[in-house]
């Protein structure tokens, strides 16, 4: 256990100390962020005011901003619940290039205690990293006066985020298993950091894209990370709106914003999300342990010298 300990620490001190490594796993997060102060917010803001417009409402503008803010907290949040964990799999990689795995499974060290101490550095990077942006997103909220949540809602999206991360994490560690060169795994990185923002409707609205996409995003873990984030960091404010908007418009802008997810022409509600995240994270662990982690090094003891 002090072996599993000390090699966690040692893997995520190694990537903490990498300025540049952390600011590449914020990255689509940063791009989020930028959109929505230089052009998204203002844009998303005007379109749910002019919609009001035309249905009667008056006097919703903060409502409208809460809502939007919180909208872009969400899809900050939950592009880093993804990038962060994949790109603190990049130790895996470079520890392999350098021969390190060969090194730990040449000493006393029980086989498990490397891949294992891969996995809980990953979990703990991704959770620093991403309680970091969770706090300074509602700071935001609550300087900006955007701040419609209760005590509920912020102990909920703790918990979807710890959940979110540990299934993010599984996958990326099973599949950095497989890579062997860095080049390949910032061929990756930079793919799926430039698109996941795009898949889990952090960009603009799932509603948006055609059928195929949308169907597509409801295959992938993050949807629904996002999707139970939107229900929890939004819900205050579409309570709001509902107060002095007409049912009919509130309901169209909790579908227009994928509070539900549309899984093959099905709602998926937030009960459901979550049991389908819980039960994804399950699966890539025991895929992970099933396969050993792919760290094929790791089951190869060094011969003794007769």
């Amino acid at each position: 256990m002090n072996a599993l300990l000390c090699m966690t620490a040692r893997n995520l001190k190694i990537f903490l100390k990498d300025k540049a490594n952390i600011f590449f796993s914020l990255l689509a997060p940063l791009i989020v962020l930028a959109l929505y102060v230089l052009f998204l917010g203002r844009v998303q803001a005007d379109g749910i005011n002019e919609s009001l417009a035309a249905a009667g409402v008056t006097g919703a503008e903060q409502s409208v901003q809460a809502f939007c803010d919180a909208w872009m907290l969400v899809g900050t949040l939950a592009s880093s619940c993804i990038t962060v964990p994949l790109c603190a799999c990049g130790l895996i990689v470079q520890d392999k290039k350098r021969g390190i795995v060969k090194d730990f499974a040449a000493s006393a060290v029980s086989g498990w205690v490397a891949p294992l101490s891969y996995f809980f550095s990953v979990i703990a990077a991704g959770l620093v990293l991403c309680f970091a942006v969770f706090l300074l997103g509602l700071g935001w909220l609550a300087l900006s006066g955007s701040w419609y949540l209760t005590v509920a809602d912020v102990f909920g999206a703790i918990g979807v985020l710890i959940l979110s991360v540990v299934c993010s994490s599984a996958l990326c560690v099973f599949i950095a298993g497989f890579l062997r060169s860095e080049g390949a795994f910032m061929g990756l990185n930079v793919i799926f950091g430039t698109v996941v923002g795009f898949l889990i409707g952090a960009y603009m609205p799932v509603s948006m894209f055609p059928a195929g996409i949308r169907y597509f995003t409801a295959l992938i873990p993050g949807s629904y990370s996002a999707g139970l984030f939107r229900n929890l960091l939004m819900g205050g404010a579409l309570d709001s709106l509902a107060e002095i908007a007409p049912a009919e418009a509130v309901d169209s802008l909790a579908e227009q914003f994928s509070f539900n997810i549309d899984f093959f022409g099905r709602d998926v509600v937030p009960p459901v999300m979550a049991l389908v995240l819980a039960g994804m994270a399950l699966l890539f662990i025991a895929v992970m342990v099933l396969f050993g982690f792919v760290f094929p090094e790791q089951r190869k003891k060094p011969k003794k010298n007769l």
